[in-house]
């Protein structure tokens, strides 16, 4: 599952976490530290996996339970339009 940021997105650090207004829909979100990093590793498309052990990597916990995690933000990305998933 190939993930891809969409377009339409500005956004800012502040305080380490990035704050983003989606220009169509007028929606603020903020996101915290683990969001953040997968939002930064997503400047070029990776599959779920790849972000998985990215963050296995540098965030404590069990592997299949950070794969959940980051799944589980994916989807959420893609609802809200902020990503499109393929394959």
């Amino acid at each position: 599952m190939l993930v891809t940021r969409t377009e339409g997105l500005i956004e800012a650090e502040v305080d380490g976490e990035i704050v983003a207004l989606h220009v169509e829909t007028g929606t603020c979100y903020g996101f915290n530290l683990p969001a953040t990093r997968i939002w930064a590793l997503l400047e070029r498309p990776m599959t779920v996996e790849e972000l998985s052990a990215a963050l296995a990597e540098e965030f404590e916990g069990d592997a299949g339970e950070i794969e959940r995690d980051v799944r589980d933000l994916v989807e959420d990305l893609r609802k809200d339009g902020l990503v499109s998933v393929s394959g």
